[in-house]
């Protein structure tokens, strides 16, 4: 089937559909504010976005999943306790109050602040889930069938809870932020070297007294994320849910069905907790891999940005990678959309197509934010209020013309 690029053929056109999205997004900022994962507001959310879905598909339902939604980001200050504790037992070390041995805790701590570090930020692990308190979150899933025998899947997705704020990006900036990072990053390198030191037999009481200027880093950590105040999220990702939903309308409305292809949306939660709503539905339906239906998955994170709009065939930071096809797909939909998308990796963080790569989905993500990161990102300032509908109903058309294509001749 053709895509519907013809005004004359069509009922609702993405510019419709774009101000659906907006409105949307202003709503559900407005009549529930910021979404915590497992929080009353998020389920609310997700409720009235079903509601909204309803009309355009199939069927509509909500899977709900248990998760620990202050684990995730608890490496940050877990990592500056540890390194704050070495720093004490390598100073104890270099002059003399405690023994060479003893000293060999500094290395367990050290371990410590790494193992949160690679486990739960780079590979996305429940490190810390059996220390927080475990909450109810859900994923929305809305289906519109095939005609006839399904022979393909495409899954749009967009996550539904919102973040806490990252207290430095919101008063310092991208670069403030980075130079916080930065600084703590230094710390632990000058402390592995200090440690190391004091192993090999040298007192080292400089180098150990080096360590203090490294404690306002250390404390720094314990106000990186302020679990008292979490942002509206309009822009990450509330333009991904909508997005996804704005396909829906779009099809729907226009009396799309395609004989061969479903089409599903996923509002997912728990993104922002280490993407543990995408994790917890591919875990919950290993049948999308095995019930010989092609498969794949777009995420959509954060529409905002048009001039660092990126396709991530590597995703996790690097440590996953994405589907080159599904990449292909969505550089090939762009092109026909007069957009040359560049396709590279995500430089910090993840979205939830890394969920679905490590579930055997063929996956890819399409974001459009400054990875510096955005002043907006993760502060209070991700407003509805600064939405930019022009990029909005750019990667509406993208998605669309993927979809088509994908019916087409799939991946």
């Amino acid at each position: 089937m053709e895509y519907l690029a013809d005004l004359e053929k069509i009922k609702t056109t993405t510019a419709d559909c774009t101000e659906f999205i907006t409105n949307g997004i202003k709503n559900i900022c407005d009549s529930f504010g910021p979404r915590p994962c497992g929080s009353e507001s998020e389920k609310r959310a997700q409720e009235q976005m079903m509601k909204e879905l309803e009309p355009f598909c199939d069927s509509v339902r909500r899977e709900t999943f248990k998760v620990n939604p202050k684990a995730f980001m608890s490496f940050v200050p877990h990592a500056g306790a540890c390194l704050m504790g070495s720093t004490a037992i390598n100073l104890a070390s270099s002059f003399g109050k405690i023994s060479k041995k003893k000293a060999l805790g500094s290395v367990a701590l050290i371990g410590g602040a790494v193992a949160g570090i690679v486990g739960e930020f780079l590979l996305y692990k429940k490190m810390y889930d059996p220390l927080f308190k475990e909450e109810i979150s859900g994923n929305v899933i809305a289906v519109r069938k095939a005609k006839g025998e399904t022979k393909r899947r495409i899954i749009i997705s967009g996550h539904s809870d919102s973040a806490p704020e990252w207290t430095y990006t919101y008063k310092l900036g991208s670069n403030g932020v980075m130079a916080v990072v930065g600084y703590a990053v230094a710390g632990l390198g000058y402390t592995v070297a200090t440690t190391a030191a004091l192993l090999s037999g040298k007192k080292a009481k400089k180098m150990a007294l080096g360590q203090l200027a490294f404690l306002p880093a250390y404390a720094g950590l314990f106000k990186f994320v302020d679990h008292n105040n979490y942002v509206d999220g309009a822009n990450d990702d509330l333009t991904g849910c909508y997005i996804s939903s704005a396909v829906m309308k779009y099809l729907s409305e226009n009396d799309v069905r395609f004989e061969n292809t479903e089409v599903v949306a996923i509002l997912t939660g728990g993104e922002e907790c280490g993407l543990r709503g995408a994790k917890a539905y591919f875990a919950a339906h290993p049948e999308l891999k095995n019930d010989g239906v092609e498969t794949i998955f777009i995420g959509l994170d954060n529409i905002r940005d048009g001039d660092f709009m990126m396709i991530y065939e590597k995703d996790m930071t690097g440590m996953v990678k994405n589907d080159k096809d599904v990449c292909a797909l969505l550089k090939n939909s762009g092109l026909k959309h007069g957009e040359d998308i560049p396709v590279g990796a995500i430089p910090l963080g993840s979205t939830d197509a890394a969920a679905a790569s490590q579930a055997g989905i063929k996956a890819a993500s399409l974001v459009a934010m400054d990875p510096a990161p955005a002043r907006y990102y993760h502060t209070r300032l991700d407003k509805a209020d600064i939405l930019i509908p022009e990029v909005i109903e750019k990667v509406l058309n993208i998605v669309l013309q993927a979809i088509y294509d994908f019916d087409e001749k799939g991946v």
